[in-house]
């Protein structure tokens, strides 16, 4: 079996197992007298804020691009942020999205006196079902649970050797711990949550969700559907007596409009069958079909037949790893992002959460995080959960048109920084500039396109990849404006989350950042490729090329390392967990980049100075980790790629295989249950497509093995994908490939590089 057993019961919420249909979430803590599972839902966030149009600087675009040009870069930011309060916005504390909260704590209490004994838990990747079961006096219980994709609900067996009896309640999150840190619990996300409606009806529990001030809200149920004992419903609980065997259906369902007639919770229980085993095959099939695709073995002769949870993490800790740990980490990332990933993407908490004192809104937070997530599934053989993506980025559009329109005036989309229940840009401080990002949904473009690129799909290409980039690009083609020698110039600019060292004041508002710069250069050299392979647009390609062509050049500083900003004016600031400006080498080695020797070396340098300080941080900021790990592969330092690596393993994750944001582990987050995995397939293969002088792709260079760690000599890969529509099985011994399979989903040929 892929997964885990145990033998602790969750100390804290994030131990809790993770289970999900990527709709509804649960955090099973298996606490055996008191069962508490922790109820989500993808699109279930606590009315916060009330939802804003952006505020409106277009009409203000040239007196804000005149004070940044005189280097009164905090002065426009001020200018934003007071004309915000003009049009009713608040301080930034009640400007936060909408924060993703618990729905309910479904709880079954055992009143039996005796403790419980021989306690167990596991959780199967493979059909993603927890089980818990424990020793109560003469009885040996057992409670199997799982998130249906099939039947679209949440299914419990509780079975026993000996009659039991157990209560069966929905309440009101109550919280076991303190905030991560008591910011979050000052935002107040859980400010509006009234106290819920509680109803029984038979053999049904009725939970309602309701807010202060608004007519959102949500249904949950929760159904004895089959149980050979006794059912007795109170006013708010449901009592199973003297059972062998209860079949227990849970459901969950966001309401958009209380007053209108909406789907009732319960309905979906209607024509289910009352056999557990049945409901859990047909999800299986389901869940397994993406999960089973691809397997990463690494050799670890010393790796005991068997071995509890606690006892890999806990090998897991030390300096060096087993193998055993990082098949691990791969397995749960994989398991993670597939049960998070349903009509829309994982957010930063996956489609998890123990505490409504959410960080960061547990939201999308669009300059890294949700980049991370994703960025295992393309190599990782996870189609589907990258259409999770695109569905997503896709129902953005709309406001993302807006942002543009209303911020600055021009046509296309621009990418608010944070998003959760909308896409409109409503978060943004003096500090911290957000409306000055414009490049975020180019970053969301790369994905799109490595999409096709993986697949070579042109229905793919013409329908989702092109449209993108072109609402992308033709914002740009209005937003640059030139500089005294024809180049263009990103006015105003942000580099995520840094600020220039020269730069008084505490704003991080900024010009020609480099990230900027390598966005939008991507982006047309993407457009131009697969324009020019799909033999499309070319009334459009002078534009592209032309718009290429006059991109400001890369600067190098005096240390010679790549600069942080495009330009004079801006100093470089080392001391900082991000390296956006490496983004050349997060997928890869940017054109550019290839073609210009100094560059490489100047990008070198600036990691190495990077690195300085990343090598004093002990797990900060996961997912910044992974990028200069990214960073690292592309440059070929293998040594420092397996040292950040291992530095995440050891530090960032609980004794279940949950992530963290910080080392400790501190602060549950699922950047890495995609970025893990994604940084590890990119250490043992990568794939580039080979074009003409053109731009048009003529075939695929794929590479395996180009960032071996020597513990890693021996293993294997089956179903890993690699670009040009190419699935990948093989092994390797001793540091060289032994056996390898390459399968064609495209007309394309490859080389091995």
């Amino acid at each position: 079996m892929k997964g885990f057993q145990s033998r602790l019961p969750a100390a804290r919420w994030e131990e809790g197992l993770l289970c999900g249909n990527g709709t509804i979430g649960a955090m099973v803590m298996g606490w055996p007298k008191e069962e508490t599972i922790y109820f989500t839902h993808e699109k279930l966030y606590a009315p916060f804020a009330p939802k804003r149009e952006p505020v409106h600087t277009a009409g203000h675009l040239e007196a804000i691009r005149r004070m940044m040009l005189d280097g009164r870069y905090e002065e426009a930011a001020e200018f934003v942020v007071n004309l915000s309060y003009q049009e009713g916005y608040g301080p930034r504390i009640e400007q936060w999205t909408d924060g993703f909260t618990v729905a309910c704590d479904m709880k079954l209490r055992f009143p039996q006196k005796e403790e419980p004994e021989d306690y167990k838990k596991s959780l199967n990747f493979e059909n993603g079902q927890a089980e818990v079961s424990f020793t109560l006096g003469s009885s040996r219980v057992t409670r199997d649970f799982f998130v249906s994709r099939a039947a679209g609900i949440a299914v419990m067996r509780i079975t026993s050797s000996e009659p039991v009896s157990f209560e069966v309640s929905l309440e009101k999150h109550q919280e076991i711990q303190e905030a991560c840190e008591p910011y979050w619990k000052e935002v107040g996300y859980d400010r509006r949550i009234l106290d819920p409606l509680v109803a029984v009806q038979d053999h049904t529990l009725l939970y309602e969700g309701v807010y202060q001030d608004t007519d959102f809200g949500y249904r949950c149920a929760v159904k004895v559907a089959e149980t050979d004992g006794a059912v007795c419903g109170e006013p708010d609980r449901i009592t199973v007596r003297n059972a062998r065997d209860t079949l227990l259906f849970y459901n969950l369902l966001p309401v958009p409009d209380r007053r209108k007639a909406v789907p009732r919770a319960e309905d979906s229980f209607e024509g289910l069958p009352l056999s557990y085993e049945e409901l859990l095959q047909a999800h299986a099939r389901l869940h397994n079909a993406v999960y089973s695709r691809m397997e990463l073995k690494l050799s670890d002769p010393q790796a005991p037949k068997s071995e509890l949870a606690e006892e890999l993490w806990e090998k897991g800790r030390q300096k060096l790893p087993p193998n055993r740990y990082f098949e691990m980490l791969c397995d749960a990332g994989r398991y993670q992002v597939i049960c998070a990933s349903g009509e829309t993407p994982p957010t930063l908490q996956g489609i998890w959460t123990g505490t409504n004192h959410v960080p960061w809104s547990a939201d999308y937070t669009r300059n890294g995080n949700e980049q991370t997530v994703i960025l295992s599934n393309l190599p990782g053989n996870m189609f589907e959960c990258m259409d999770s993506f695109i569905r997503y980025e896709e129902s953005l559009i709309p406001e993302e048109r807006e942002n543009a329109r209303v911020m600055y005036g021009y046509p296309g989309i621009l990418s608010a920084s944070r998003t959760s229940s909308h896409g409109l840009n409503n978060h943004f401080s003096v500090e911290w500039p957000m409306t000055f990002w414009t490049t975020g949904a180019a970053w969301n473009a790369h994905f799109f396109y490595d999409y096709y690129l993986y697949t070579m799909d042109r229905e793919f290409f013409l329908n989702h990849a092109l449209p993108y980039m072109k609402e992308c690009i033709v914002f740009f083609e209005k937003f640059l404006i030139e500089d005294e020698n024809g180049k263009w110039m990103f006015v105003p600019s942000y580099s995520p989350e840094n600020k220039p060292a020269n730069s008084p004041g505490i704003s991080q508002a900024c010009i020609n950042a480099t990230m900027d710069v390598a966005l939008v250069s991507e982006l047309l050299r993407n457009l131009i490729q697969g324009c020019e392979t799909e033999g499309v647009e070319k009334e459009s390609l002078p534009k592209w090329r032309a718009m290429l062509g006059k991109m400001p050049a890369y600067q190098i500083n005096e240390d010679g390392a790549l600069k942080e900003w495009c330009t004079s004016r801006h100093e470089d600031f080392y001391d900082h967990r991000h390296s956006s400006h490496l983004y050349p080498l997060y997928y890869g080695v940017a054109e550019e980049f290839k073609n210009q020797p100094e560059l490489m070396e100047a990008a070198k340098k600036a990691y190495e100075m990077r690195m300085k300080y990343k090598k004093q941080e002990i797990g900060v900021m996961a997912f910044g980790t992974i990028q200069m790990a990214m960073t690292a592969v592309h440059l070929g330092d293998t040594d420092t790629a397996w040292r950040l690596l291992c530095s995440i393993a050891e530090n960032n994750y609980y004794n279940t295989f949950s992530p963290s944001h910080n080392a400790g582990p501190f602060i549950f987050n699922c950047d890495i249950s995609g970025g893990v995995p994604g940084l590890i397939f990119e250490m043992l293969i990568q794939s580039y497509p080979v074009t003409d002088e053109n731009g048009k792709i003529q075939s695929f260079e794929i590479r395996l093995l180009p960032n071996l760690p020597e513990p890693w000599q021996s293993g294997s890969l089956r179903g890993v994908r690699a670009r040009g529509g190419f699935e990948l099985n093989f092994s390797w011994e001793n540091g060289k490939v032994t056996q390898c399979e390459v399968i064609s989903h495209s007309n394309y040929s490859y080389t091995m590089g």
